[in-house]
């Protein structure tokens, strides 16, 4: 039996650095689950991060970026994520965990933003530089996220009395 909702489906993008994709993926389960649940007229769009091994992750993104195969599949992966994904959502996710924005994700953040999309983060505070010792405040930033919510349940809480 399928469900037919009589309310247009939103479609929700997740943005953050891949050295955040294990947690990232799993607030998304999270997220899907109270989705599925409750019949809610969501879908997800999410990074097609490569499965890259964590001791490359951990790197800078400077010190990634010296691996040619790396700097073009970037390229690709993330053009294709801001330029696809972000302009077909009505909401954007940045999960910034430890505050932590990269270069990446702030364009998507910005994307979003001058898109007009509703801006959500996992956290309040937008830190940006070299992860983690050497990172600093960004304030500009922040003004750009609507609202923060540390747990799947309370995003899905929030983007359900929103519709």
């Amino acid at each position: 039996m399928f469900f037919f909702s009589k309310e247009p489906v939103k479609k929700i993008v997740f943005c953050s650095s891949q050295r955040f994709r294990r947690e990232m993926l799993q607030f998304i389960k999270e997220l899907r689950a109270l989705i599925q649940e409750n019949k809610a007229p969501f879908i997800i769009l999410e990074p097609d991060f490569d499965e890259l091994p964590e001791e490359f992750l951990s790197m800078s993104e400077q010190e990634r970026l010296k691996d040619d195969n790396y700097r073009r599949q970037l390229i690709w992966d993330a053009s294709n994520h801001l330029f696809g994904r972000v302009k077909k959502a009505d909401i954007a996710f940045i999960f910034n965990k430890n505050g932590y924005l990269g270069i990446n994700t702030s364009g998507e953040l910005f994307a979003a933003a001058v898109l007009d999309k509703k801006v959500y983060a996992l956290e309040e505070k937008v830190m940006m530089g070299k992860y983690p010792n050497e990172l600093y405040e960004e304030p500009f930033v922040s003004f750009l996220i609507y609202g923060v919510t540390a747990t799947p349940k309370e995003f899905f809480e929030k983007i359900v009395k929103e519709k």
